[in-house]
C-alpha cells in the first residue's frame, strides 16, 4: 500500500499553483527593474522637459570666457532676452571691437555700430563673425539650470543640488551655478544666474555673472 496520502495529494496541486503565482511576479518585479535600470543607466534620452516656469525675461551682465585650441577669449558680455528675443552686445578690453548679436532661434543679424555686417542662421553667423558659436536659444534656459522645453536630456538631471545641476542637451555639457532662497523650487523665476559652464567637442564656454535683473512680468 502506498504512503500518499490526501494531504500529500493536495500539496503537489497547491505547490505547482503557488510556483505559476510566485513566477508570475518575480517576471512581473524583473520586467519593472529591468525598465527602471534601462532608465537610468542607458544612454537613451528622457522625456522632453516641461515648458511650466521657463520662461523669464532678464537682463545679464557679465564676462564670457571662450576656450578653443587655438587658444583663449575673454570679452564682456550684456544679453538681455525678451521672450524668445535676444540683444546680446560683446565687446573686448577698454570696449574696443563691440558687436551686437539680434535676433531670435533661428535669424540673427549681427551689427557693429549701425552697420548690419552679417544675417543668417545663428551658429553659422557666430562662426564666421567671431570663429564660435554657442546655442543662444537654449542659454536663457540654462542660465538657470533649466533643460530648453520640449528637447531631451541625453545625461544628467535638472534637480538642484547644492545650487548646482548638471545634464546634457544638444551635444552640450552644461553646470550651470545658481542662487535659490528656495533649492527645492524648481521654478525659474525663483533663480538668480551665477555661472554657466559649457562643452562640446573642443569649445569650452564659462559665462561669469557680475549683474542680474529680472524683467518684471
Amino acid at each position: 500500500m502506498s504512503d500518499f496520502s490526501a494531504g500529500d495529494y493536495s500539496r503537489t496541486r497547491l505547490l505547482p499553483l503557488t510556483a505559476i503565482v510566485v513566477a508570475k511576479c518575480v517576471a512581473l518585479l524583473m520586467k519593472r527593474g529591468l525598465l527602471i535600470f534601462s532608465v537610468v543607466f542607458s544612454g537613451c534620452a528622457s522625456a522632453p522637459v516641461s515648458t511650466e516656469g521657463q520662461q523669464v525675461d532678464f537682463t545679464v551682465q557679465g564676462k564670457l570666457l571662450v576656450f578653443r585650441e587655438q587658444g583663449k577669449t575673454a570679452l564682456r558680455f550684456s544679453w538681455r532676452q525678451t521672450k524668445d528675443a535676444y540683444q546680446i552686445d560683446v565687446w573686448g578690453s577698454l570696449g574696443q571691437g563691440r558687436i551686437q548679436l539680434r535676433g531670435d532661434a533661428t535669424d540673427m543679424r549681427v551689427l557693429r555700430g549701425r552697420e548690419v555686417i552679417a544675417v543668417g542662421e545663428p551658429r553659422q553667423v557666430m562662426r564666421s563673425q567671431l570663429g564660435w558659436d554657442l546655442p543662444v536659444a537654449a542659454i536663457p534656459n540654462w542660465l538657470f539650470g533649466r533643460p530648453l522645453p520640449q528637447h531631451p536630456i541625453t545625461r544628467g538631471s535638472e534637480a538642484l543640488v547644492d545650487g548646482q545641476t548638471q545634464f546634457v542637451q544638444l551635444g552640450w555639457s552644461v553646470l550651470a551655478q545658481v542662487r535659490s532662497d528656495d533649492m527645492a523650487v524648481a521654478d525659474a523665476t525663483s533663480r538668480t544666474p551665477e555661472q554657466l559652464n559649457l562643452r562640446r567637442g573642443d569649445i569650452q564656454a564659462t559665462l561669469l555673472v557680475s549683474k542680474f535683473t529680472r524683467k518684471s512680468q
